[in-house]
């Protein structure tokens, strides 16, 4: 009983804390047991937030564990490395409680904030969230800078550098290593999955990172002063062969019609490909965005994300291989790993059922979205081990082939699906298209140096 008082008792100080409002260390009730309690109270708050923030259909993520594990390792080493600075090794328990007992109310305060976020419409949820963290962690180090200040009654300066050391060692992680929440979302049922292929699933998420470095290390980066184009496919299910073998196609095209080659990669999921190339997944994808941009001058050159899979009425792609667990990818996934790399120039090309969903939530003035069908309706061509779907076969052989052009192969793409889909009796999969304003512009300029090329080429070539 007495231990459960002091718990409240260091929580009631610590909110004060964290308030800025008065309060003395020795309110603080500083034992073992305490630190067990608080270390308790925190786990337990990302434990529910985790749950709730993905229920009502979730399931229970052991490596999130390990993933808390770090984040608290680097907290105990922060403040015991300070501690030993501060020739106060002695206290570190003390230390330690007061940290520990400002969490309660600071993540509440930041649950709260998140909460208004979601209901505000002036920007988007990836600026909200980034807006947040700002938030957060501006609080959140202004009271440590308060309590380190007290503790060992530093001056302003030295207060400021340890401020510092303790946000390097508990901010890194969030932002070098992937994030493992300690429950994850079942994922949205698009199809029935088959039995898992005869593969060594622990050797094929070990080798994730040698097979994405492996891809970039042969890309080139891009022309200062001219603009280059990027491309990225991604393969979403792995069930069927059409998805790998149109993603292949589409690296294809780019690399010969659009001077993509050296400057493209892909991601896929499917057996065959398992153990040379990077899985199609939220976490490859957003890490292999990331890395292109690095090799872009973000200025001036332009990203082609081609996405090949299922979709579902809800809006989700396919990130589907049996006995891997993937997450199905949304507008915000897409949008978050393109905006956190600081991609400027996009286009996005969605080859899936209700597809269209996908428009308004990625379009911007710099985004060309095309898709092969709108938020209502099927697309066709899946099902096999062909070589394309009808959307990827209309606008990726018959277009962009043909055309080199990005809105002319769809008005090419548009009436050869509408012709097949009504002689085979279905309904219209209705195929869409969205320019932003400055990426029309943008990519008639791009378009108009590949025509010069084009014929400058046919030139020589006549010549000789």
């Amino acid at each position: 009983m007495r231990s459960l008082l002091e718990l409240f008792a260091n929580i009631i100080a610590g909110t004060r804390a964290a308030l800025f409002m008065p309060v003395h260390l020795w309110l603080f009730k500083s034992n073992y047991i305490q630190i067990c309690f608080l270390f308790i109270v925190s786990l337990s708050l990302s434990f529910v937030y985790d749950y709730f923030d993905t229920a009502p259909d979730n399931y229970f993520n052991p490596y999130g564990l390990s993933y808390q594990a770090l984040l608290y390792l680097s907290f105990f080493f922060s403040l015991s490395l300070i501690a030993a600075i501060n020739k106060r090794a002695n206290d570190l328990g003390k230390l330690i409680v007061l940290f520990l007992s400002v969490v309660p109310v600071i993540w509440l305060g930041s649950v709260c904030l998140l909460a208004l976020s979601k209901q505000q419409i002036y920007i988007d949820s990836y600026q909200a969230n980034w807006t947040v963290f700002i938030l957060y962690s501006f609080w959140y180090l202004l009271v440590v800078g308060r309590l380190l200040k007290r503790f060992f009654y530093l001056q302003y300066l030295p207060t400021l550098t340890y401020v510092c050391v303790y946000a390097l060692f508990n901010f890194s992680p969030l932002f070098l290593l992937p994030t493992e929440p300690l429950w994850y979302p079942q994922q949205t049922t698009i199809k029935n999955v088959s039995a898992a292929p005869n593969i060594n699933i622990e050797s094929v998420y070990y080798s994730q990172n040698t097979l994405l470095e492996r891809s970039v290390d042969n890309l080139i980066e891009g022309k200062t002063g001219v603009a280059d184009l990027f491309f990225i496919g991604f393969a979403g299910d792995a069930d069927e062969d059409v998805f790998m073998n149109e993603t292949r196609s589409a690296q294809s095209i780019f690399d010969d019609y659009f001077n993509a080659f050296g400057r493209s990669l892909v991601l896929i999921n499917n057996e065959d490909t398992v153990t040379n190339v990077p899985l199609a997944n939220g976490h490859n994808l957003k890490s292999s965005i990331k890395k292109i941009a690095n090799l872009m001058n973000i200025d001036e050159d332009i990203l082609v994300l081609f996405l090949t899979s299922h979709g579902s009425e809800d809006h989700f792609l396919s990130a589907n291989f049996p006995s891997f667990n993937l997450n199905n990818l949304n507008a915000e996934t897409i949008n978050s790993a393109l905006n956190g790399a600081g991609i400027k120039w996009r286009v996005i090309i969605i080859s899936a059922c209700y597809s269209g969903g996908f428009i308004r939530p990625l379009a911007d003035p710099y985004t060309l979205v095309i898709t092969a069908a709108n938020a209502k309706q099927n697309s066709f061509g899946c099902g096999h081990d062909g070589q394309y779907t009808y959307f990827g076969e209309a606008y990726l052989e018959n277009g962009l082939k043909q055309t080199r052009s990005f809105v002319r192969a769809f008005d090419v793409a548009r009436t050869i699906i509408a012709e097949r889909e009504t002689s085979e009796g279905f309904e219209s999969s209705e195929p869409q298209i969205m320019m932003g304003s400055e990426i029309e512009k943008k990519l008639m300029e791009y378009e108009k140096k590949l025509e010069t090329k084009a014929t400058n080429n046919w030139a020589v070539t006549a010549s000789d």
